[in-house]
């Protein structure tokens, strides 16, 4: 199934649950002025039902205020781009679509509520740079996701295995599971904003996070040898058969399914692997019974002497620079991203919590196994920020998904795969997309 990185996103509604408080208990002037707030926000039934939870809360401290949560009928980007929508808080994600609205002057500083709700004390560096553009804040993150191998622990038990640490060790795993007639990996291939994390991260494990961030600023070649490498040592992984049959043509949720083997009476899926290469939220709608088969670990070191980079979405609220009420919008956008609401939403969905909240001072006893190991994931990590489809301007997703495409359907070399891409950046950087250095 064929999604844009829109359509993927519905799976965040589910972290939307991330709120929190943030005003102080005492009297507030904007208290005393009847407003109604607009909330942009992803339509999802149960999503939406705890969502209001901490609605009310913030109008029972703001009684004057109503809020309103509206699905979006557009992209964020349209709420973001100048036109009158009134709109007045709405829920995105950090990459592109963050850092150009804060190049463009389209959001409200937020210096105030970071200041009352003591973010800056409570949330890491790598989550704040993400926030911040030219010294002030103009996002409040609620959470964030990850990435990570997941692999089925029965049939690594099977075979004596454990997780890898380095990429040695992970081939040799590949080469036990193959020669014991398993399939070691799956891949969202019809998927470029799940398939191409295997782009993400060979980049980043071969020639470290600095590198990859200065791709995401448009300066570096496609064209480059290191480039090339990262094409090759993908295709090695192809040629040896280490991959399902017809990659291309898996979706995400399907590379999933492929690890599940408690499905074995009905198969939901005939392709079956080992492990894949997946963000958290690809797991969203899979059955709990399920999802005890899998276990995840941290992409394997490449190199050691490299800064170790993770990938994850984090998502969070933004008040548009022509919000109707931005007195009232900022104290929202505060609400929904401090630690209280955090957690009471949290209990309302106990053990589904599926997002990492940024703050330190969650209650960590609200955490499953899972979400612990991501959190220690993220913080052993010397870099964190969004995947390259949500980092790179729009107009490379195309590049992205043909060469990943065409790389999985053993069509054409790398020489031909970079092209595609370096094309793509020299017209995002002729069209401004990139930050001017």
């Amino acid at each position: 199934m064929k999604r844009h990185p829109l359509f993927l996103l519905p799976i965040l509604c589910a972290l939307l649950l991330v709120a929190a408080c943030g005003p102080a208990d005492e009297p507030d002037p904007i208290s005393l002025t009847p407003v109604a707030l607009t909330y942009m926000t992803f339509n999802q039934a149960t999503e939406a039902q705890t969502e209001e939870i901490v609605i009310d809360r913030f109008q029972e401290k703001y009684p004057a205020i109503q809020v309103t949560r509206t699905p979006y009928s557009q992209g964020p980007q349209s709420y973001l781009s100048g036109n009158a929508l009134g709109a007045d808080v709405l829920f995105i994600w950090t990459g592109n679509l963050l850092d150009s609205a804060m190049r463009q002057n389209r959001l409200g500083n937020l210096a105030d509520v970071w200041e009352e709700n003591g973010f800056q004390n409570s949330i890491s560096q790598p989550i704040q740079a993400m926030s911040f553009y030219q010294g002030a804040p103009y996002f409040v993150p609620g959470g964030h996701g990850w990435t990570a191998i997941y692999y089925n622990k029965e049939i690594f038990d099977r075979y004596g295995l454990t997780p890898p640490t380095t990429w040695q060790e992970f081939v040799d795993i590949c080469e036990v599971l193959w020669s014991n007639g398993e399939t070691p990996l799956s891949i969202a291939g019809s998927n470029g904003f799940v398939g191409t994390l295997w782009f993400d991260y060979l980049i980043m494990r071969m020639y470290g996070p600095e590198y990859r961030q200065r791709l995401l600023n448009g300066e570096e070649d496609y064209t480059d040898p290191k480039i090339t490498a990262v094409f090759e040592t993908m295709r090695d992984l192809v040629e040896r058969g280490f991959f399902v049959e017809s990659p291309a043509v898996m979706s995400d949720f399907e590379s999933v399914l492929a690890l599940i083997r408690g499905d074995a009476a009905d198969p939901i899926v005939r392709r079956k692997a080992v492990m894949t290469l997946a963000s958290n939220f690809a797991l969203g709608d899979m059955p709990v019974v399920f999802a005890d088969e899998l276990d995840f670990f941290r992409f394997p070191i490449m190199d050691p002497g490299l800064a170790v980079g993770e990938v994850g979405i984090t998502f969070g609220f933004v008040v548009p620079a022509n919000a109707p009420n931005p007195l009232q919008a900022n104290a929202f956008a505060g609400f929904m991203g401090s630690t209280e609401s955090a957690e009471v939403l949290t209990r309302q969905t106990s053990s589904q919590l599926s997002w990492v909240p940024v703050h330190s001072g969650y209650d960590r006893s609200l955490y499953s196994a899972p979400i612990l190991k991501a959190e220690e994931l993220v913080q052993q990590a010397d870099a964190f920020g969004p995947p390259l489809v949500l980092a790179l301007p729009g107009s490379m997703n195309v590049a992205l998904n043909r060469s990943l495409s065409q790389l999985l359907g053993n069509r054409g070399e790398p020489a031909e795969w970079q092209l595609l891409l370096e094309n793509a950046r020299q017209n995002g950087i002729q069209n401004g997309e990139y930050p001017t250095p």
